[in-house]
């Protein structure tokens, strides 16, 4: 990688950098101007969404997993019961 490459990449890296901090600080301020009900209400409504959806997708790919195995067993149920085709 040369130089002016590699600077490309730090000021990109910075920038992004800069841009979370500000989304930081600006989430600061929101939630410092907040009256406590409200505050906690996100609270509230922040650990239902961190505790529900990870448990929503884990439970969903875990069904069409197991939708994927059984589908997968009847095929090869349904292939060995058929006769060969000409013996008849």
């Amino acid at each position: 990688m040369n130089k002016t490459a590699f600077r490309e990449f730090a000021a990109t890296m910075e920038d992004i950098a800069h841009d979370i901090v500000r989304a930081c600080r600006r989430g600061a301020r929101t939630i410092a101007a907040m009256p406590w009900p409200a505050m906690l209400a996100c609270c509230i409504a922040l650990a239902f969404v961190i505790s529900l959806l990870p448990l929503a997708l884990f439970l969903f790919v875990l069904f069409m997993g197991l939708k994927v195995v059984i589908g997968a067993f009847a095929v090869d149920h349904r292939r060995t019961q058929r006769e060969p085709y000409g013996k008849q």
